[in-house]
Order: structure tokens, then C-alpha cells, then sequence
């Protein structure tokens, strides 16, 4: 075998441990690998073969970890989709990534149903107890492993996640076997995952967090699954299960620190905080650290990368302002440079585009060839993301990849959004940007000119083509957009004259 087999050395090791834990269900390794094997070879009964696409629409659910392992075993990709995404934008990807198989979860078999119909999608499966589709566990009950079936082919896929582009059209990171592996032993270094751990999986397993996840599986560790985040159930998830690591974002962080079950929550087994999507300003980090008593650990990076640097426990020193808000550096195999447009790397202080290459980095984008050759043009994957090194080599952030905002935890790219706006009769200039916000980190804020409709409207609109949390929250009306000699909206000024006010009623 030439790529990493996520439970099956656990499950020799620790067969009667439990692996996963979620939707009132409690797997030990020996029947996660056991429905591993079952479900590759129920996925071969229905005619999939090596390199076809798996896309599984569900919240986090127990199934999610067996899924992916055995993707992984038999050389399928799977194509985890974010379950708050409209009907509109989930067909985009389905049609982009052909699958062969459509798997549901336990609140998405209507949804699911009506949208395979639409494409074409012939093999559905559906997690729990479903009413009208084929039942997945029955599926697994009826099949029997064929290890010998397994292809070992290193380069086959084993993962495609979907990033909004900067135009507006989803790309889908391809990780092959081998990058795959990269990222689950990256992080198991660098968290230095333990068979006694018990792993909180808070964020959606659909983003690069699941590869935190990934990273405990592999070594024997117990991973915990909240299917939507909630405080007060997080907290009491913590308490009851004993959990020692969890990822968050810097909002639920914040969440957790005011909810009010936190002040009589046994938080003593919590070893390491693992928190990313953005930097936390270093006095809410100081009151955090101080709260929870235990380790962070912040990782900066992408869908198409993984974590690429790593502020580590060792660098959280209350007292180092500077290092506090930096991203860090690099993580262990990962080489990261800033560079010019020239792509020459630029001097100590100075600011330039973020690059990295290493094992992690993704293969391509599925049906990208052109995005591709530009993102990973020299051989170096182009964040799009601008910082400087500060004297002691720490990596600041300076802007996000393109205008990129993040409202809690979430990716919102403004182009996007400008693409549905745009298509409102009543709209004939937009410019969506993110403005500060003490609780989600942004706001996505759209600046429209002229007479245009109520909000209340333009909100309607928007929630029938986007997902929620890509809906403005504030429209500014302005009565021109500030523009270079080409046309193009200058996004930094307009930021700057929302947050003064200027230009805008």
C-alpha cells in the first residue's frame, strides 16, 4: 500500500476502542473498519469504479468518517458538499463533478431526491431511516469486503472540495492519495494526535477541518461529531465525552466564552484549541486562552492547501502582542514565500502575495485546466492572499485572497454575491465588501447605487440564490462607487468611505 489507510492499523490496534461517536451511535475500530470494507464493496455492486466521484450532502453525521476512509481504501473521491447551500448552487457542483453515487443525510433525502432527479443522478443512497430512497446502512448490511478489489494506484483521488472562484464559479480542489496523505500526517505531527485523544469536531466536516479529524482517526483516537454547532451542547459534548482537542472558529470561540453554560461546564480534559478561518485580535485571544486554560493552536491556510503555517502552542505567549496576531510559520513539509508580481520573493517587512507548495497542496481543479496552470503557475500554488514576514520570520496577513470576507467561520466571495445582485431589475451597480463586525469577524455589506428597492426586498432576493450566510446583512446606498481609469470598483476605498460614512444615505 502506497498512501495512508485511515482505521485499519487502529483497528488492529484498538479494535474494541470507540473511533466515532455521533447521531445517538458509538462505532469501535473493528466495526468501523469492517463497514469501511463493506461499503467499498457495496459501491463496487452498484458499478462505481476507481476514480468516480462520491457526493455526500449531509450535516456532520457518524457516516461522514467511514465514507471517507473508504473512498480512500477503494479509490473513489468523495465530494463532501456544504449542506447550506441553495438548490441552485448544489446543482452547479453536482453537474461540475458528474458522481456516481449521490449519498444523503438524515435532513436532505426530499432535497436530495428532487435534485438527483433534475441531473440525472442514478444511485442514491440515504443515511438513517430514509422513506422513500434506498437505506445506505442496508446497502452496507448486504455487502461483504473484497479487499483484494481495492485498487493501489497512489494518484487516484481521494477528495474533491468545492471553493467559490473569485468570478463566482465553485472550483473543486482535487487531493489525490498521496496529497491526502500528506495532510492527515501534517497535522498529526504538528497537533501530535494521541491514541487517548478525543476529538471534537465542531466545524463542518465539509471544509479542510475534516482532516483534523482525519489526523486522530489514524492514530486511534476517539472522534466526537456535532451535526450543527450549538454552545450550550458543545460545552456539555466536551464535558460528557471528556474531550481533549476541538477546532473552532474565532466566532464560536467567542460563542462558547459567553454562553452561560460555560461557567459550570468541566472543561479539565481539553488539552488544545485548534482555531483558523482568521486571526483572533490578541485581547479576545488573551481572554480566551485564560478561560479555557488549555493550548491553542491556529493554522492559516486553504481548501487548495490545507494548513500552510501553524501559530503553535509555544508561540501563544500572552505578552508577545506581535506574534499573537500573526499567522506563524510554516507547517512541517510546507514551503511558503512571499513574492512580487514577478513572483521574485520580496524583502523582510515588505508586502506581497503569499505562495506555498508541498506535498498537501492539491493536484488541480476538476475541470479547470486553465485555473490550474494560473493557481499553480512555477510549480507554487498563488494564494491570492497578501502579507509580509516580520523580523523574526512570522507570516502577517495583510488582506484576504481577492476581497474574500469571512462571517463566521464562513467563506464569502463578494463577486459572487455581485453576480445574483446584479440580476435585480432595480439594481444597476453593486459592490459587495466585508466591514468589520465584533461577532461574526465581517459582515458582508452591499453598496448599491441609486434608487433602488427596500432592503427587505433585495434580501428576498438574494436568500432564493444564495446561501444564508452569503446574504448582505447591511445595504449601503451610495451614489457612486469609487472607480480606477479602468472601471474597475477600488473595494479598499470603499471600504474606507463606508466606515466614515462618506457617500453613503
Amino acid at each position: 500500500m502506497r498512501y495512508l489507510d485511515l482505521v485499519r492499523a487502529a483497528a488492529t490496534r484498538f479494535p474494541d476502542k470507540a473511533a466515532v461517536v455521533g447521531n445517538g451511535r458509538r462505532l469501535t475500530f473493528a466495526e468501523l473498519d469492517d463497514r469501511v470494507g463493506r461499503l467499498g464493496a457495496a459501491l463496487r455492486a452498484m458499478g462505481l469504479k476507481p476514480g468516480d466521484r462520491v457526493a455526500l450532502l449531509a450535516a456532520n453525521e457518524l457516516e461522514h468518517l467511514e465514507l471517507q476512509a473508504a473512498c480512500l481504501r477503494s479509490g473513489f473521491a468523495l465530494v463532501p458538499m456544504n449542506n447550506r447551500l441553495t438548490e441552485r448552487e448544489l446543482s452547479f457542483i453536482l453537474t461540475d463533478c458528474d458522481p456516481a453515487l449521490l449519498v444523503l443525510g438524515r435532513n436532505e433525502e426530499k432535497r436530495g431526491a428532487a435534485l438527483a432527479g433534475q441531473l440525472g443522478i442514478a444511485n442514491l443512497l440515504a443515511l438513517g431511516n430514509p422513506q422513500e430512497l434506498p437505506s445506505y446502512d442496508e446497502a452496507l448490511q448486504a455487502a461483504r469486503p473484497d479487499p483484494d478489489a481495492d485498487p493501489d494506484d497512489p494518484e487516484l483521488p481521494a477528495k474533491i472540495m468545492y471553493t467559490s472562484g473569485t468570478t463566482g464559479s465553485p472550483k473543486g480542489a482535487v487531493v489525490d492519495r498521496l496529497g491526502f496523505t500528506a495532510r492527515v500526517m501534517i497535522n498529526a505531527v504538528e497537533l501530535e494526535t494521541r491514541s487517548g485523544d478525543v476529538h471534537q469536531a465542531c466545524l463542518p466536516m465539509f471544509h479542510i477541518a475534516a482532516f483534523l479529524s482525519y489526523a486522530h482517526t489514524v492514530v486511534g483516537a476517539t472522534v466526537v461529531m456535532l451535526p450543527e454547532f450549538d454552545p450550550a451542547e458543545a460545552l456539555a459534548t466536551m464535558q460528557r465525552e471528556r474531550v481533549t482537542t476541538t477546532v473552532l472558529v474565532p466566532t464560536t470561540i467567542a460563542m462558547l466564552l459567553d454562553s452561560p453554560a460555560i461557567e459550570g461546564a468541566d472543561l479539565s480534559a481539553l488539552r488544545l484549541i485548534i482555531y483558523g478561518g482568521s486571526s483572533i485580535e490578541p485581547g479576545p485571544l488573551r481572554r480566551a486562552m485564560d478561560r479555557f486554560g488549555c493550548d491553542f493552536h491556529q493554522q492559516y491556510g486553504m481548501t487548495e492547501t490545507g494548513g500552510q503555517t501553524l501559530l503553535r502552542p509555544a508561540d501563544h505567549d500572552p505578552a508577545d502582542t506581535e506574534r499573537l496576531a500573526s499567522a506563524g510559520t510554516e507547517a512541517v513539509g510546507l514551503e511558503v514565500r512571499v513574492v512580487d508580481d514577478e513572483d521574485v520573493p520580496v524583502a523582510q517587512g515588505e508586502v506581497g502575495e503569499i505562495v506555498c507548495r508541498g506535498p498537501s497542496v492539491m493536484l488541480r481543479y476538476w475541470n479547470r485546466p486553465e485555473a490550474t496552470a494560473e493557481a499553480l503557475r512555477g510549480g507554487w500554488m498563488h494564494t491570492g492572499d497578501m502579507g509580509y514576514r516580520d523580523s523574526r520570520g512570522y507570516l502577517h496577513i495583510t488582506d484576504r485572497r481577492n476581497d474574500m470576507i469571512i462571517t463566521g467561520g464562513e467563506n464569502v466571495y463578494p463577486r459572487e454575491v455581485e453576480a445574483v445582485l446584479i440580476e435585480h431589475p432595480g439594481i444597476a451597480e453593486v459592490a459587495v465588501v466585508g466591514v468589520p463586525d465584533p461577532k461574526w469577524g465581517q459582515t458582508v455589506t452591499a453598496a448599491v447605487v441609486g434608487a433602488v428597492p427596500a432592503d427587505d426586498e433585495l434580501a428576498a432576493w438574494a436568500k432564493e440564490r444564495l446561501a444564508g450566510y452569503k446574504v448582505p446583512r447591511r445595504w449601503i446606498r451610495v451614489d457612486e462607487l469609487p472607480h480606477n481609469v479602468t472601471g474597475k470598483v477600488l473595494k479598499h476605498r470603499l471600504r474606507t468611505m463606508l466606515s466614515d460614512g462618506a457617500g453613503a444615505r
